[in-house]
């Protein structure tokens, strides 16, 4: 059995969201898929491979929230899904100012209280 290494609740939602890397803000990538989120990072759908260790900066929209909320953080892995084209990218944040991490934390719970209420009307 795999051991769960998550301290917090992660949501699996497929939202839209951009990216770029931080030391080349004027290379953005557009309009990927959020594969899963959480407190701790995330894991998302990228054109390319990256580097562990490098600096990604996201805007991520949501149906959710009217506001585009920035997130930061370091890739942990990249990893190939389909060859030469499709890979599924590990990041930690790194960063969250008070916005991101209100935002962040509103998001989550919004998926948990309604799954919880999904799972009682079962």
């Amino acid at each position: 059995m795999v051991q769960e290494r998550r301290k917090g609740k992660r949501i699996h939602k497929h939202f839209i969201l951009s990216y770029f890397e931080k030391d080349h803000p004027e290379h953005r990538y557009e309009l990927t898929q959020l594969k899963n989120i959480g407190h701790g990072g995330m894991c998302f759908v990228t054109s390319r491979q990256f580097a562990v260790g490098t600096k990604i900066g996201i805007e991520l929209k949501t149906p959710y929230l009217a506001e585009t909320t920035y997130l930061e953080g370091n890739v942990l892995e990249s990893h190939e899904k389909v060859k030469s084209l499709i890979y599924e990218t590990r990041l930690a944040f790194e960063f969250l100012d008070p916005e991101g991490e209100f935002l962040l934390a509103k998001l989550i719970e919004f998926f948990k209280n309604g799954e919880n209420k999904n799972h009682a009307q079962d």
